[in-house]
């Protein structure tokens, strides 16, 4: 039978800040590759370096299947716990906060060895906002390498912490 989990994790780290984080999409009636309602838990940790923050997203979606397209649609809860060694004006307040979170995901298959992805969230806890777009090439089924660019930050005035990206990354895939 297909499966009905998918689980990833990753990390990333640049300049005073590194976080990791891990998650898992569960597809209650049907293959994780077909068509169908989604669960989906986050959790994660980054470090600001005069600062921490744990955080965790529970969201249900939908998947949607159009050929070499893929679109997933999430929408739920979010929650991050803060705690700073100092009071700083770039990070949130001390203390734990809820809010509501919605994420859109594209990935097409270009070709049998291209493909590319985009993601964006939006969550209410800060207006934070965050997206990203990878290009990558499978080296082998499994592993896929490329460039990707992101940007993420706040709208809520008071704790402006933009940031934009790009990189390198490896995908592996089991």
């Amino acid at each position: 039978s297909p499966p009905r989990v998918e689980t990833w994790s990753g990390g990333q780290a640049f300049q005073r800040v590194w976080s990791v984080y891990g998650g898992a999409t569960v597809a209650p009636f049907g293959g994780v590759r077909d068509d169908g309602f989604r669960l989906r838990g986050v959790l994660g940790y980054a470090d600001y370096g005069k600062g921490v923050t744990a955080f965790g997203d529970l969201l249900i979606g939908y998947h949607k299947q159009l050929g070499p397209v893929t679109i997933k649609v999430f929408g739920g809860l979010t929650v991050a716990e803060h705690a700073s060694n100092l009071s700083e004006l770039w990070l949130p307040p001390q203390g734990t906060e809820y809010g509501g979170k919605g994420v859109l995901e594209a990935w097409w298959n270009v070709s049998d060895q291209a493909w590319a992805a985009a993601d964006l969230s939006f969550g209410s806890t800060h207006m934070d906002y965050g997206g990203r777009i990878r290009l990558g090439w499978r080296l082998w089924p499994e592993l896929s390498a490329g460039l990707e660019g992101g940007s993420g930050g706040t709208a809520e005035p008071d704790l402006e912490r933009d940031t934009a990206r790009i990189g390198g990354f490896l995908r592996y895939e089991w």
